[in-house]
């Protein structure tokens, strides 16, 4: 397999955002650690890589203010993407990713997406009813002005790709045991899936912080020619106060493509080195 500059990135996309597709599972009741809360204000600055290259870059900001959408008070993270440095050069990417979702449950109310990718383009809004288990898919391309509105069917309790990752933040990891599977419905573009992880426990996690005591966890992924060995790949939160994403990493038949935590401001607390 060749990697060129376009897969490079879209490989890098990909992992920071993936769901792995298997259709409608039954989803857990997630055990949540009612003690862990989200500063507002937070800002996380990731660079995504392959070998010594610098691909992209995402900048995760959870609003100060809360935000009332579809009559719910709801936090609001942007997630900004940019391609950076030489894959930059070869593919354009300029991408703004926004999810509305509920304090308590972070059950998702809306989500939009403003991609600019090369020369696709794309104005997307989701709304969710979680009562119903209906998408109200709103979209259409930047150069032509028809718009199209879409419903489908998901599971109750599904969740967009930001909010999923707040979730996993706010789990109690106490409560699994190392091999556990933890699943959650999310629903993507104009379908709905089921999201396999697998708890893999704590370790450190290296990053240019020093060695920071994590949880980590690998998605399932179905058998496919691009990874390689039996956890492609693996994603590190912090286990502090602040359970922020640190590491992504995907293990590719040619080599591994790291997502890596750069900046941070806004935590609840400074991240703390182990001390071994």
């Amino acid at each position: 397999m060749r990697l060129n500059k376009k897969n490079i990135i879209i490989t890098c996309s990909c992992i920071f955002f993936g769901i792995a597709a298997f259709g409608f599972k039954t989803q857990q009741d997630l055990p949540k650690d009612t003690s862990i809360t989200f500063e507002q204000g937070e800002t996380l600055t990731y660079v995504a890589g392959y070998s010594v290259f610098e691909a992209g870059e995402a900048v995760v900001h959870l609003d100060k203010k809360f935000h009332e959408v579809n009559g719910k008070n709801c936090y609001k993270v942007d997630v900004h993407g940019k391609s950076i440095g030489m894959f930059g050069m070869g593919m354009k990417i300029r991408d703004l990713w926004q999810s509305y979702f509920d304090p308590e449950t972070i059950l998702p109310v809306q989500f939009n997406r403003d991609i600019l990718e090369g020369g696709y383009t794309l104005e997307e809004k989701i709304d969710f009813d979680q009562v119903n288990g209906k998408a109200k898919v709103e979209w259409k391309k930047k150069d032509n002005p028809e718009i199209h509105n879409e419903e489908y069917d998901m599971a109750p309790g599904s969740f967009d790709v930001i909010s999923g990752y707040y979730l996993l933040r706010t789990l109690d990891y106490k409560q699994y045991s190392k091999g556990d599977t933890i699943t959650m419905n999310t629903f993507w573009e104009n379908k709905g899936y089921s999201f396999d992880i697998i708890y893999l426990g704590v370790e450190k996690c290296v990053t240019k912080f020093g060695r920071i005591e994590s949880y980590v966890m690998s998605p399932i992924m179905p058998e496919n020619q691009l990874f390689s060995g039996t956890h492609p790949i693996k994603f590190w939160v912090s286990k502090d106060v602040n359970r922020i994403p640190l590491k992504i990493q995907a293990e590719l038949i040619v080599g591994a493509v790291n997502v890596d935590l750069v900046r941070y401001k806004g935590l609840k607390q400074k991240l703390k080195k182990s001390k071994k």
